[in-house]
């Protein structure tokens, strides 16, 4: 082979190399010439992701080989999933968690105050009620989601009381973002719509005192429930198993009715909110409660261990009994 084609194959092959650091000098350009003219920035920066995109794989074929990489990922893997770190980082979310409900709880109270001082800034309210009302929808799925993913039992009670806390407060800067919120409207109509602030006020708060007083009976209601269920199941499990498949259905039909509570919203009465208990837990203990109710290999060992899981849930219900809520 010649040396012209050997060259030819060696920039053949080679050239992709240079797509990735075109596409980047591409979006770097586009970023400066975007406040100038606008369309051909976007388009620019468009193009140039579409560049890097395509030389990527070039440049992670030579990063496979690289053994520093290699190491670092080794080492971020095993910090990162260790015991340690993650409980480290489970508190830290509750912290977070902590310091955006104890904010929660003021905002609204200091919106009142402005309004005392400086009842004309209506553009501003408006936007302080608009941030109300979206915390009213976010802060319940950003309290789930920060919740620990390990020691589910042992955290059973503190997410319970995250879920509580988090929806109560929702519904007050729900309440307080609507009661300002048309206190906004009502005035861009007119000032002397302003009057009737302190009447919306009291009855939005009114009503919601109410919503709250009646989520956390709920929520009494549910605990006595499940205590009773529950403890229909234990004695159920404790008896000795008969030979004439009664015990079996005698199991699954006590288990039905705990598994019915355990998956109720705790917080609210829709087809959202947190359950009593997490999905892996009550998708553990049909596992055990199936084996044992049909006598399979390990039913003995499977009923101790479903035992002290109800166990467990039981004891954070019984502080929460409540016969005539």
């Amino acid at each position: 082979m010649s040396n012209w084609y050997q060259a030819h194959g060696g920039v053949r092959t080679h050239w992709k190399f240079v797509v990735t650091p075109a596409g980047i000098a591409l979006t770097y350009w586009s970023n400066g010439l975007y406040y100038t003219h606008k369309a051909p920035g976007v388009v620019l920066f468009l193009c140039g992701l579409a560049l890097m995109g395509i030389g990527r794989r070039p440049w992670q074929r030579i990063a496979e080989n690289w053994q520093t990489p290699k190491r670092i990922r080794h080492w971020l893997g095993t910090t990162f999933e260790s015991p340690a770190w993650i409980s480290c980082w489970g508190y830290l979310k509750l912290t977070v968690w902590g310091v955006i409900a104890f904010r929660a709880a003021l905002y609204p109270l200091n919106q009142w105050d402005r309004i005392v001082a400086d009842p004309h800034q209506l553009i501003d309210y408006f936007k302080n009620a608009q941030l109300m009302l979206v915390f009213c929808f976010v802060f319940p799925f950003f309290t789930r989601w920060i919740a620990p993913k390990d020691d589910l039992l042992e955290r059973l009670e503190g997410r319970l009381w995250r879920a509580m806390i988090s929806r109560t407060l929702a519904n007050f800067n729900g309440a307080c973002g609507l009661a300002l919120l048309l206190y906004a409207l009502l005035s861009m109509l007119s000032l002397g719509y302003a009057k009737v602030l302190p009447a919306l006020a009291l009855t939005i708060g009114v009503a919601t005192v109410v919503a709250t007083h009646k989520m956390w009976a709920r929520f009494r209601k549910l605990c006595t429930q499940a205590h009773k269920d529950i403890q229909a199941l234990i004695r159920t499990l404790e008896k000795p198993p008969s030979e004439d498949g009664e015990y079996e259905f005698t199991v699954l039909e006590a288990w039905d009715l705990v598994e019915r509570d355990l998956r109720t919203r705790v917080d609210t009465g829709y087809g959202f909110g947190t359950r009593l208990a997490p999905k892996a837990v009550i998708a553990a203990l049909d596992e055990k409660l199936v084996a044992v109710s049909k006598g399979a290999p390990g039913g003995e060992e499977a009923r101790d261990q479903a035992l002290d899981v109800l166990k467990a849930i039981r004891d954070v219900c019984e502080g929460r009994i409540d016969a005539v809520a």
